[in-house]
């Protein structure tokens, strides 16, 4: 296995990468090419593209993790041991690192604040077009009325 930093790695993974993101565009933006096809031919063309959108990307993410060295057994097709274990991995460092506990509070402050400060925007923004309703309202109102 080559490492990840030696440069044939490095551009084989960028071009992995790419393939998945233009993969993704391509079958996330598949319905709405559906929906806009104009006949029974490209209806089926981009039907095609997009079904096929899906394998190549599935395969393009197991090249990718075969190149970031990745080991799986045989057994464990979808690689769900992997995810278990990094799951109870991180878990384990919640619980006993204090670095993290005290990061999670302040992004659990951070959030409180944010979301404070978008409701405030919102309603003011909500408030403004009121007023400017309002305004156009009683304008025409007094006009036309």
């Amino acid at each position: 296995m080559i490492a990840p930093s030696q440069p044939q790695t490095r551009i084989a993974l960028t071009m992995t990468e790419v393939g998945l993101s233009v993969a993704g565009i391509i079958a996330a933006i598949t319905p709405l090419l559906l929906w806009a096809s104009w006949s029974e031919f490209v209806f089926y063309l981009v039907l095609s593209v997009g079904c096929g959108a899906f394998p190549v990307f599935v395969g393009l993410a197991h090249v990718r993790g075969r190149l970031m060295g990745e080991a799986r057994s045989d057994r464990d097709i979808l690689g769900l041991k992997g995810v278990r274990q990094r799951i109870a991995d991180w878990d384990k460092l919640q619980e006993h690192d204090k670095g993290v506990r005290r990061k999670q509070f302040e992004i659990k402050g951070d959030a409180r604040r944010e979301f404070g400060f978008m409701m405030r925007v919102t309603i003011g923004l909500i408030l403004a077009v009121a007023v400017v309703f309002l305004a156009v309202y009683l304008g025409f109102e007094v006009t036309y009325g």
